[in-house]
């Protein structure tokens, strides 16, 4: 029995608990993992191989803390909250590893029994009537949805994306992990992706919710911040390309004597440039799937 440790065969000084860091809380002791690769070596076993519920890992460890769900802060790679555009709830997080992308989700889920082993042939009948394909394979983390998702290439045809599904029940949850890239193909960037999905933490919270209810997540005021300065700079961006474009359509307005040109009056009030338009949030759409819109 150790306390939130690791083996020193394979130690993470990024995730080490020390007993001086539970000082004045409750110690949580729980299992220590059993050796081998989980997925790999031997069977994944959720309780000790992760993602975690709040329970069996309470301290944060370094972890950004969304609400809902705690995620590791791991180098170069990036996150993005996921912001549902009519209701503006933050409703899952996008965290990109370089090319490849892994979107997470977590639902309520009954107290005594999961949603996987339900939800996955409602996801891969959504994908098959959206015109792509999908597959109930053994992966990593137990079964998962192997799928190609239809899309548009530059040239107008129709092109197939690569994406996996993989779902994990929990102490009264459910998450979904949505893989788009390089990564959905090839099991080894895959298998990178997921150590770090595994070190995930979800708080579920006491409250009761009915199954499949999606948990919202709370933007931490840094997160904010930096989602805030993109959005102005978008804006501002969108404001000079439509500046470009009136001085390529009319070069004329550009010149000092265009009020003479153009016969407007120089006692005329100068023209207001455009308000920047808001742009839609760039959170990607969950697949097509009456369970997760």
């Amino acid at each position: 029995m150790a306390l939130f440790g690791r083996k020193k065969r394979n130690p993470d000084p990024d995730l080490d608990l020390l007993d001086d860091e539970l000082e004045g809380e409750e110690a949580v002791v729980r299992p220590e993992p059993a050796e081998g690769e989980p997925g790999v070596d031997r069977d994944w076993e959720r309780s000790g191989d992760g993602p975690y519920d709040i329970s069996e890992w309470p301290a944060l460890d370094g972890r950004i803390d969304l609400g809902a769900l705690r995620v590791p802060a791991v180098t170069g790679m990036q996150l993005r909250i996921d912001v549902e555009q009519d209701t503006g709830r933050l409703v899952g997080t996008t965290l990109g590893f370089g090319a490849s992308q892994v979107q997470l989700q977590v639902f309520a889920a009954p107290r005594t029994m999961g949603l996987w082993d339900e939800l996955r042939p409602d996801i891969a009948r959504g994908l098959v009537e959206a015109g792509g394909a999908a597959e109930t394979v053994q992966g990593l983390l137990g079964k998962e949805l192997r799928a190609r998702m239809p899309g548009k290439a530059p040239d107008g045809r129709v092109a197939f994306q690569p994406a996996r599904f993989l779902g994990v029940d929990g102490p009264r949850w459910f998450l979904r992990i949505v893989v788009n890239g390089p990564a959905a193909a090839d099991d080894k960037q895959l298998a990178i992706i997921l150590s770090v999905i595994r070190k995930v933490v979800v708080k579920r919270g006491d409250d009761p919710r009915p199954p499949r209810e999606v948990l919202e997540l709370v933007a931490p005021p840094d997160v904010l911040e930096a989602a805030a300065k993109q959005a102005q700079a978008r804006k501002e961006q969108a404001a000079r390309q439509a500046a470009a474009a009136v001085q390529r359509q009319a070069p004329s307005l550009s010149k000092p004597d265009a009020t003479g040109v153009a016969g407007i009056s120089t006692g005329a009030p100068a023209a207001r440039p455009p308000e920047p338009v808001a742009l839609p949030t760039d959170a990607p759409k969950p697949p097509s799937n009456p369970e997760f819109t």
